[in-house]
């Protein structure tokens, strides 16, 4: 058992451990927000329980409570909750050069989402950020439904504007993601993805706001077949001068060894 643990420290610094665990305390928050909303909008516990277990997410969770609670119905809910959960595309691209290509990525794929994306990203190697993966998902799996069990029995104890999350949760995930920033490609379209998302906020419904700064992918997939397609062209265009100018000095050669022969005899 020992080798065990020491096997997993040579993996993950001390460090990691420190973030996951910083971490998890604003997950353990925003769960009893999260509860205590579910509580006030009418919904039993075990409806709170199970879409925190199998949504896993809380803007989609948030988001789909909103909806029912503003007298919506629930096929806009879902719809609502999964669009605001579209934003793991981009999650899933960040996480799939170091996710192992066999039946592993499939159950872990569930824990994708900001918090486990962001903690794998602080760590060096593929082997590494897979563990810090693995170990940020495992403490949401477990701390985000207790945590919304704690907060639906607390009911309207909990005032969900008192704790400071709006602020405190985005901090921290922008303190994991710093060392990414010192690309300046990565800054850029960061930079392009926060003024989307300000501009559209106070006109898209709540929660889209974010979601809609996944354009500047849409963006950048748009100038990279730019590119791929002038640079076929470009390639095309050379092997074409090429050609001529290969076809041209055979030509030229045919024409001058007549006079060659003549100049011999």
């Amino acid at each position: 058992m020992s080798s065990v643990f020491r096997t997993v420290d040579r993996v993950l610094p001390g460090s990691t451990y420190r973030d996951v665990a910083i971490v998890t305390v604003t997950i353990i928050a925003v769960a009893l927000s999260y509860g205590a909303i579910s509580a006030v909008s009418g919904f039993p516990w075990w409806q709170t329980l199970l879409l925190a277990m199998f949504a896993l997410g809380g803007a989609a969770e948030f988001t789909f409570v909103g909806v029912i609670a503003a007298g919506g119905a629930p096929i806009l809910a879902v719809l609502a909750g999964l669009l605001v959960n579209s934003r793991n595309f981009a999650f899933g691209v960040a996480v799939g050069p170091f996710f192992p290509q066999d039946w592993r990525a499939l159950i872990a794929a569930h824990g994708i989402n900001d918090e486990s994306t962001a903690i794998s990203r602080t760590v060096g190697n593929d082997r590494a950020r897979w563990h810090a993966f693995l170990l940020m998902g495992a403490a949401i799996a477990l701390m985000w439904p207790s945590g919304a069990m704690v907060g639906q029995w607390l009911g309207n104890v909990i005032d969900a504007d008192l704790l400071g999350l709006d602020a405190a949760f985005p901090i921290i995930l922008f303190s994991l993601i710093r060392g990414d920033l010192k690309n300046r490609a990565t800054l850029t379209l960061t930079v392009a993805g926060i003024l989307v998302a300000v501009l559209l906020t106070p006109i898209l419904p709540l929660g889209l706001g974010a979601v809609s700064s996944l354009s500047v992918f849409a963006l950048v997939a748009a100038g990279w077949s730019i590119r791929i397609v002038i640079a076929r062209r470009r390639g095309g265009t050379e092997q074409s001068s090429r050609a001529v100018r290969k076809l041209t000095r055979r030509n030229d050669s045919d024409a001058r060894e007549p006079s060659r022969r003549e100049g011999r005899r």
